[in-house]
């Protein structure tokens, strides 16, 4: 992770994390949503979402070069979710996004296991996620940390999206750690 950081963010970050999020965006999905949802995202929308995520509380992670300049980030939080015809309280990761620029130097990784550990600690057991069915990168990503899919497919903004869990934290942290 050569010249990053990782902080827990708060409220005085939201503009900065609402910004990179657009950002992230922007480079991420123009290729996977449709031209009409694509034009729709909106810096002011992102800001207003992540005004809410501080106010309602979820752990929020931001990663800075070594000049300060925000490069990634990560929101989870618990969540109830039914396995098995049994309600379980786990860790849902609402968001991991890293710029382009800072993708493949292992922040990813350190930013899983940092969730992993947090959720553990927390007394959660197991993690899920959901992403664009398109998103091949991101959904190899997470099968090499160990995910599996489960259930149905779903939708965002009308695009569809699967979902993906670890039945245990602890596997997700060690797998994130090779």
């Amino acid at each position: 992770m050569s010249g990053f950081t990782i902080r827990a963010a708060t409220a005085a970050d939201a503009q900065t994390i609402a910004a990179l999020n657009f950002a992230c965006w922007r480079e991420t999905y123009e290729s996977l949503l449709p031209a009409d949802v694509f034009a729709a995202l909106t810096l002011e929308e992102r800001l207003d979402h992540w005004r809410g995520v501080f106010a309602g509380g979820g752990c929020v992670a931001l990663t800075e070069d070594a000049g300060g300049a925000a490069a990634g980030f990560t929101h989870w939080r618990a969540h109830e979710l039914v396995l098995g015809g049994r309600l379980g309280r786990g860790g849902e990761i609402c968001a991991i996004y890293l710029r382009r620029v800072a993708q493949g130097r292992g922040l990813g990784r350190d930013l899983m296991r940092l969730m992993a550990q947090e959720m553990r600690e927390s007394g959660l057991r197991w993690a899920s996620l959901t992403v664009l069915r398109d998103n091949g990168a991101a959904r190899s990503f997470y099968e090499a940390m160990g995910a599996r899919r489960f259930g149905r497919e779903l939708s965002w903004r009308g695009v569809p999206q699967v979902a993906y869990g670890w039945r245990d934290v602890g596997g997700l942290a060690r797998a994130a750690t090779v």
